[in-house]
Formats: C-alpha cells, sequence, structure tokens
C-alpha cells in the first residue's frame, strides 16, 4: 500500500509539473526562433536602406525650394537644419523624449551650451548631433554663373563648415556635466550637395573633423546611422523582455514545486 501511494503521488505530481514544464519548453524554443527571424531581418535592413535614396532625394528637393528663403539669414538657416533633422529623427524610428531629446541645456563650469539633439544609447551612452552650419557661401556657388566667384564661394564654403568644426571641437560637448557622450559628436550637413561640395574641395576636411572628436554627417548617412541605433534599441528591448518572461517563469515553476512539496 505505501508502494502504491508513493507512484500514486509521483502521478499526481508529474500530472501538474508536465504541462508547466512543456509550456517552458515551448517558450524556450519561441525564444530561440525569435531570436532565428531577427537575425533575418537584420539582412531586411539593406532593403530599408535603399529606401533612403527617395527621403534623402525629397529632402535635397526641399533644400532647393527654400534657397532663396535662407539668403544671408543665418537665424533661418539654423532653424531649417533643425527642421530637416527633426524630419530625419521622425524617419528613424527613434522615440522623442524616450531614445533622443532636444535642446537639453548643459553646463561646464563657466557657461551654458544647448546641443540640438542628444541621442541615448543602450549601456548608458549618449550622441550628440548638431546642425548650426552655414550655408551662405553654398547658395552664392549655386546661384552665381561665373566659374571664378564659383570657385570662390565653393572655398569659402568649406573654410566655414571647418571653422564651425573648430569651434564645434572647443566646446567639448563629451565633457560636459549630465552628459554620457562617447568619444564624438556628429555634425548634421542639412543639405547633401553642400556636404559633398566641402568635401569635394577639401577631401581632408572629414579627417580634420575626426581630429577634434567630430564627424560629418549628411541627411543620408545620419538617417543610416539612427536606423541602426533604432535597431540596436529594438534588440536590447528583446533581450530584456525575454529574460524578464524567463525569470517569471522559472519563478512560477518554483512555486509549483513548492506549493505540491
Amino acid at each position: 500500500q505505501s508502494k502504491k501511494f508513493t507512484e500514486q503521488n509521483k502521478n499526481n505530481i508529474s500530472q501538474v509539473l508536465d504541462p508547466l514544464r512543456q509550456q517552458l519548453g515551448d517558450f524556450k524554443k519561441k525564444v530561440e526562433d525569435v531570436y532565428d527571424k531577427e537575425t533575418k531581418d537584420r539582412q531586411s535592413l539593406f532593403h530599408e536602406i535603399k529606401g533612403l535614396k527617395e527621403l534623402n532625394s525629397k529632402i535635397s528637393e526641399d533644400a532647393v525650394n527654400l534657397t532663396n528663403a535662407l539668403k544671408g539669414e543665418s537665424k533661418t538657416q539654423g532653424n531649417w537644419g533643425e527642421i530637416v533633422l527633426e524630419r530625419v529623427l521622425e524617419e528613424s524610428g527613434l522615440r522623442k523624449g524616450h531614445e533622443y531629446e532636444v535642446q537639453v541645456s548643459l553646463k561646464d563650469q563657466q557657461q551654458r551650451y544647448q546641443p540640438d539633439v542628444i541621442v541615448h544609447l543602450p549601456d548608458g551612452k549618449d550622441v550628440i548631433i548638431d546642425s548650426k552650419v552655414s550655408q551662405t557661401a553654398y547658395e552664392q556657388y549655386c546661384s552665381s554663373d561665373d566659374a571664378q566667384f564659383r570657385l570662390q564661394q565653393r572655398k569659402a564654403h568649406a573654410v566655414s563648415l571647418q571653422n564651425h568644426i573648430r569651434g564645434l571641437g572647443d566646446k567639448a560637448y563629451q565633457k560636459l556635466e549630465g552628459v554620457r557622450s562617447l568619444d564624438f559628436v556628429l555634425l548634421f550637413v542639412p543639405i547633401e550637395g553642400a556636404f559633398l561640395l566641402a568635401l569635394e574641395h577639401d577631401p581632408e576636411l572629414f579627417r580634420f573633423a575626426l581630429e577634434r572628436n567630430i564627424m560629418l554627417v549628411s541627411p543620408t548617412t545620419l538617417l543610416v546611422t539612427l536606423r541602426t541605433i533604432q535597431n540596436i534599441w529594438r534588440y536590447e528591448h528583446q533581450s530584456q523582455n525575454a529574460q524578464e518572461i524567463a525569470k517569471r517563469g522559472a519563478d512560477l515553476y518554483d512555486k509549483f514545486v513548492g506549493f505540491i512539496e
């Protein structure tokens, strides 16, 4: 009778725990399937990048349409750059107030700064984006038919960008209080043509910026960067959720075992 009673208890316990064990096994398999699917989704990112060409063409078209409004108005140029930047951020899939913030006030020991955008990364890192770039010389370059004058304005445009790089490097955003920054700042040139013209005139401009912990980006290259960051955040959230579900499932299983014992 004792042996029969023990076997009956084992059967009863198995009837209670086996379904839970089976469900946890199914959950593990589903998690593995999700990660396999995410690997395939990474490949689909290539196709998303192809769609950036269309967005870049639209941004460039808008930039041309607003050229006359930007003549000689530095404040207007700055506002336009911020509008284009905001549009790229919206297209990236990142959420304002969550993965990125705009016009955040920062300070060091002597004065206060206000970078255009701070993009947050997992593991407590930030990327700062600055879009205050003058396009006056570039507009004059595009508007003139005089070859000599165009050459002068192309040089002036490259020099203007170089001066802005130098000034931005002096700010050392990555050292400000409240910023958990990487070792570089993204300098955003809102017009693709202006970005390419400056590099065409001075191929060393990119290296000049990197030496000062600054990376030059255009709408296209910035959107690729932000889409990559958005994917990093997506995988981070999925990983956190899967770990939490697995932990709670294990806790539930332990509770059942304790209850039956």
